[in-house]
């Protein structure tokens, strides 16, 4: 047996149980006798007989049950898996991964937005290992966390330099406040509470003599984010947004005391399912805002950031519990349309396993 039918409950199909449940034991609620009573005189005036009703009600019931499973099973999952980390899909305990990605950057916009390419004589480059973990504690909520390890690569004329370490753990907690096909015409929508260790390696500790090794902030943060998710098969569509606040870290080298401005982000996504609850295409628009950081408790001019970028995602269901995912990514725009930000291409490859 397929476990997918097996598991018939995806985000709508259980809900459409509970409710059928409640609607026949609840809102219907009396003596047997009366039932019967009245299911035998409607039979009467219709010629039909009282075992003919009840077979015709087990095959509707049943008929309905099953329907939205097969329609709509792959409705409520089809963006789990597409983007980062993702979430659980509906009939998930516990999923584990691991994301190989790499990243090239290839210039950086000044303050002013003027976007300034690497000549041939400078390369620079990321390469991330990213394995993560979700847990479910209840029905509505999960527990996730990631542990990412960078390798830096840089090279200026004859002289390069490799250097790797521990990018900054993070951790969050997902609240499903409604689930996708809960409500009929309400789109979903989740929360999620996330915390960033100070375990990276910032850029002014970076190593001696090109400057590679940064991992990461290196300064702890805390994030709240939502995700709202509305489904047409075989369509879907989703909006993430989020900011993150960043406490102030004492710098290495001048001894000063910096923090980094809030972070806001968002994503706007869709996606078609190609081959039905198998392949997933799906496609987004990111822009990230930062705003000034400070120094010695003074804001530094000129250095807030901005940046949009694209996202394409291929998601393939090898089987029920093995899912494997490609993107590619850009964020590479003529000049005014970012500042104080690198410029970028990479793709990034994943694989997780669920456990059901």
């Amino acid at each position: 047996m397929n476990p997918r039918n097996r598991f018939s409950s995806g985000c709508f199909s259980l809900n459409f149980a509970q409710a059928l449940r409640q609607f026949c034991f609840t809102k219907h609620r009396g003596p047997p006798h009366v039932r019967r009573g009245v299911a035998a005189r409607t039979a009467t005036r219709t010629g039909i007989s009282f075992g003919m009703w009840s077979r015709l009600g087990r095959l509707l019931v049943l008929v309905f049950a099953l329907a939205p499973a097969v329609s709509t099973a792959a409705a409520c999952c089809m963006s789990a898996t597409t983007f980062g980390v993702g979430r659980l899909l509906a009939w998930e305990d516990f999923a584990a991964g691991v994301q190989l990605g790499h990243t090239r950057i290839l210039g950086q916009w000044d303050p002013q937005g003027t976007l300034r390419l690497h000549g041939s004589s400078f390369s620079d480059g990321l390469t991330r290992v990213e394995p993560w973990a979700i847990v479910r504690l209840h029905e509505r909520l999960q527990l996730q966390a990631r542990v990412p390890v960078l390798v830096n690569d840089r090279a200026v004329g004859a002289m390069s330099q490799v250097a790797a370490g521990l990018g900054d753990l993070g951790g969050a907690l997902r609240w499903e406040a409604v689930s996708l096909g809960e409500f009929e015409r309400l789109p979903s929508l989740g929360f999620a509470l996330g915390v960033l260790a100070p375990t990276g390696r910032r850029a002014e500790q970076a190593f001696a003599p090109l400057g590679a090794g940064a991992t990461g902030r290196g300064a702890w943060g805390a994030s709240l984010a939502l995700e709202s998710e509305y489904t047409v098969l075989p369509w879907f569509v989703r909006l993430d947004a989020g900011v993150s606040l960043f406490a102030p870290f004492t710098r290495s080298d001048t001894g000063a005391t910096q923090q980094f401005g809030p972070v806001v982000q968002a994503m706007l996504s869709g996606g078609r399912e190609l081959v039905p609850d198998k392949l997933v295409l799906a496609m987004a628009t990111q822009v990230e805002w930062e705003g000034a950081l400070r120094l010695q408790g003074e804001l530094v001019s000129s250095s807030q950031a901005f940046v949009p970028s694209v996202v394409t995602s291929l998601s393939w269901r090898a089987d029920p519990h093995v899912t494997l995912v490609a993107a590619l990514s850009a964020s590479v725009w003529p000049s005014g349309f970012a500042f104080n930000r690198d410029a970028r291409v990479g793709f990034v490859l994943g694989g997780r396993y669920g456990y059901f």
